[in-house]
């Protein structure tokens, strides 16, 4: 395979099959007035089982940056954020970012691998919120330097896989809730979120479209299991047929040969990393068994947002977009 293609979708997978997927974003959502200063003690029994008690709620707050722009949503106001948020020639950031105004947020690292000790040590945090998604360590802290870092303050895990959006979304606004934001904007957002899915279910009740969620690496293709992805349990819930791999072995991603992705030949739609493909699509291009699948010579390849902020605004808009594009993809077999 092209060299270039194998640089860009070879990274790319390397932290998608880690993060076990996730799904995608916005960045119209409502922005919290100011960082939450609730009263009392903050208590919570984090993913790793960790019970964090504090005597007082956190406000200054130091999150990865999916997790972060998820809170913002829900109306807490992080202080710091560290992850994806280096932004692009025309200066804006990646949807990973979601809503997150970094005029008012501390960065600590713009990229995976990347995290600013001696910034964070500077803003005397009181609390690091991150994913895990091997339920061992927290994901977009360097191990190398996660010993002083956890020194600073007490790191608080996030599930990264959930059943559904709705579950993960939930966490996220109690989460806030739980650090004294007011969460009734994310409340109120539930409603376009609810119209946006059931749109969804009726594009996919009048097309019949099968669906294919796919990673193209370097020498593979990987397909996820939807049953795996809270998105692909949410969308099938909404009557979507997504397809699942042949003798699924529990796994997000089962892994094909190019010469095997003629398996997929069914699918009408694919939903494909929008953390990668667009710098890759010319070379994937001349991949014969990626360019001759139906789906693809139609024209009909969206993106699928990997490692979005869970947030009520940032899925209104994604499963908006996804029945927009559903209603305009046309049956192919």
């Amino acid at each position: 395979m092209n060299s270039r293609l194998t640089r860009l979708a070879g990274a790319a997978l390397a932290v998608t099959v880690s993060l076990a997927l996730t799904a995608c974003g916005g960045d119209d959502s409502v922005e919290p007035a100011a960082s939450a200063a609730a009263s009392g003690p903050f208590e919570y029994k984090d993913a790793l089982g960790k019970d964090i008690k504090l005597d007082k709620a956190p406000t200054t707050v130091v999150a990865q940056s999916s997790v972060a722009a998820a809170l913002w949503d829900a109306g807490f106001q992080v202080k710091g954020a560290y992850g994806e948020l280096k932004p692009d020639a025309a200066g804006k950031l990646s949807y990973q970012a979601g809503s997150l105004d970094l005029s008012k947020v501390t960065v600590i690292g713009s990229t995976y691998g990347e995290f600013d000790t001696e910034k964070y040590a500077l803003l005397n945090p009181q609390l690091l919120v991150d994913y895990t998604f091997d339920n061992k360590a927290l994901w977009y802290v360097p191990a190398a330097q996660s010993e002083k870092i956890l020194s600073l303050a007490p790191g608080l895990a996030v599930p990264g896989n959930y059943k559904t959006t709705d579950e993960a979304i939930a966490t996220f606004v109690d989460l806030a809730g739980k650090l004294g934001a007011d969460t009734a904007a994310a409340t109120a957002a539930k409603t376009e979120y609810d119209s946006a899915l059931k749109a969804v279910g009726e594009s996919a009740k009048t097309s019949g479209l099968k669906v294919a969620i796919m990673s193209p690496g370097t020498d593979s293709l990987y397909v996820a299991d939807p049953v795996q992805l809270p998105e692909g349990n949410t969308l099938k819930n909404q009557g979507l047929d997504v397809i699942s791999p042949t003798n699924p072995k529990n796994e997000v991603f089962a892994q094909f040969s190019w010469e095997k992705a003629v398996e997929f030949k069914d699918a009408d739609v694919i939903l494909v990393d929008a953390r990668t493909y667009d710098a890759a699509k010319a070379d994937l291009a001349k991949v014969p068994t990626w360019a001759n699948l139906p789906a693809v010579k139609a024209g009909q390849v969206y993106p699928w947002y990997a490692a979005a902020p869970y947030s009520y605004q940032s899925y209104a808009k994604i499963y908006t977009e996804l029945a927009g594009e559903l209603k305009s993809a046309k049956k192919l077999s």
